[in-house]
């Protein structure tokens, strides 16, 4: 079958014997469903002849996946995704993404579990920290051995890609947000695998060298800007061995008496 898909959020790129470099790519279908897609190769997201956006429209031949029963997945054939439009910021309220995307938002993760759903969008009724921290818990392990070999591609300085091991930035450290959903007294603290923090992070380490300065630098951005001017929405995934749910991806809107106070 053929889906038509705004891309939302993506993946850290691995690479394994099966799919070589890949990215699982999360969205929302043109019927307003959400889907997850794969694999993606990577080249897709940085080759300047294939290159493929944040809030570009896609067309893809795919098929449900038979080895993984989360409901919104879908592999897909990688040489038939096209590219058929962009949605642009179109001014600070993100006004038609937000049509789109703020009518999928339910009320807390509570209620997003309950669903029997694996994607899904919520906005915090209070975001309380942002962390980057080691992992307590050797999480690779638990993945299987296979899982240890895989690589992460990246850009070097020249802007070539190469791969480092995965398990080097995935697991060994992470940054998580700790917040409160409306209607729910405990608070949360979940990872964030938002590609576009961890490539700001990729980029800025590199750019201030001292790790204490990136470090101020992303929280700056991604905690203090974003919770103060702008209407932080998490794009929340479930992790496909351990089931535990992820920030996949951040949305975020000026804050405004726009669209997304009238929902």
């Amino acid at each position: 079958m053929k889906k038509k898909v705004l891309v939302l959020a993506k993946a850290e790129p691995l690479t394994s014997k099966k799919y070589q470099a890949s990215v699982c790519a999360a969205g929302i279908t043109d019927d307003g469903e959400f889907i997850r897609i794969y694999p993606v190769p990577f080249r897709i997201f940085c080759d300047k002849n294939t290159k493929i956006s944040k809030y570009d429209w896609i067309e893809v031949d795919c098929e449900k996946a038979e080895d993984d029963k989360r409901p919104e997945i879908y592999k897909i054939n990688p040489d038939t995704i096209k590219k058929v439009g962009h949605i642009d910021a179109d001014g600070a309220e993100w006004s038609e993404r937000s049509t789109i995307l703020l009518p999928k938002r339910v009320k807390n993760l509570q209620e997003l579990s309950e669903s029997g759903a694996s994607l899904g969008l919520i906005r915090p009724s209070e975001i309380l920290d942002f962390k980057y921290e080691k992992s307590k818990d050797n999480e690779e392990a638990k993945v299987g051995k296979e899982y240890n070999k895989a690589f992460q591609m990246i850009f070097d300085e020249e802007g070539e890609i190469k791969k480092i091991p995965a398990i080097n930035r995935k697991y060994d450290r992470h940054f998580s947000y700790v917040f409160k959903c409306d209607g729910e007294e405990k608070n949360h603290k979940i990872i964030c695998e938002d590609w576009e923090l961890y490539e700001a992070f990729r980029k800025w380490r590199d750019i201030y060298k001292d790790e204490g300065e990136t470090l101020g630098k992303i929280r700056d951005r991604f905690f203090d800007t974003f919770t103060t001017k702008n209407d932080l929405h998490f794009i929340m995934g479930t992790h496909y061995i351990f089931k535990t749910w992820i920030i996949i991806g951040l949305y975020y809107p000026k804050k405004s008496t726009g669209y997304q106070t009238r929902l």
